[in-house]
């Protein structure tokens, strides 16, 4: 994950508003980030400025050309220009992803998003050669399930979560489930660790 990725998600997780600010070799830019919302957005030219979603999916697009980040409590009140939460950038990810692919690894940034929310859901995974479960709880996952469609072997816990982020990349859809009963907790793994553990695969 690149830096400004996970420098959005964390804020976007905070209930303190921000601003980010972004150096690019021809521009300079901010983020201003309230109520776990993306409210506005500026990118500065020599000839013009670019706002919120323009200036933001521009910042997001060339991502890899950051010369300098900066975050820091927002301290001016900002117009609410526009709404965008974790699922928009998320979505928004995902479009450029589809533009420039190779960039990331959707589910990576599908499953530490999730994180983010305060509900409590079942993430059903599935690809070619394997069906997974990621169980959510309290901004953590606490369990999970992998059955090898080839071998039929099963596995669930901790085991289970290693394979699953092991494989990720052969993940084809991904589908919520409300989570209706109590899961037992075999681990514990927030946003920071999940992160963790995806760059240590790579």
């Amino acid at each position: 994950m690149l830096e400004i990725e996970k420098v959005l998600f964390l804020a976007l997780k905070a209930f303190h508003p921000w601003e980010i600010s972004v150096k690019l070799p021809d521009s300079e830019g901010a983020i201003y980030v309230e109520n776990r919302m993306i409210v506005a957005a500026e990118l500065h030219k020599k000839d013009k400025v670019i706002k919120d979603f323009d200036a933001f999916k521009e910042i997001i697009r060339r991502r890899k050309e950051i010369e300098k980040l900066d975050i820091f409590p927002l301290r001016n009140k900002v117009e609410n220009r526009m709404s965008c939460d974790v699922y928009c950038v998320m979505q928004i990810l995902e479009e450029i992803e589809a533009v420039t692919p190779g960039e990331k690894s959707w589910i990576e940034e599908f499953l530490l998003n999730l994180i983010s929310l305060d509900s409590n859901w079942i993430v059903n995974l599935h690809s070619a050669v394997f069906k997974g479960k990621l169980y959510l709880k309290d901004r953590k996952y606490i369990d999970a399930y992998f059955l090898d469609k080839i071998t039929k072997e099963v596995f669930t816990g901790e085991e289970a979560l290693k394979r699953i982020i092991e494989h990720r990349d052969e993940i084809q859809t991904a589908e919520l489930q409300p989570m209706k009963e109590s899961c037992q907790e075999k681990f514990s793994v927030g946003f920071m660790e999940f992160f963790g553990m995806l760059n240590n695969e790579q």
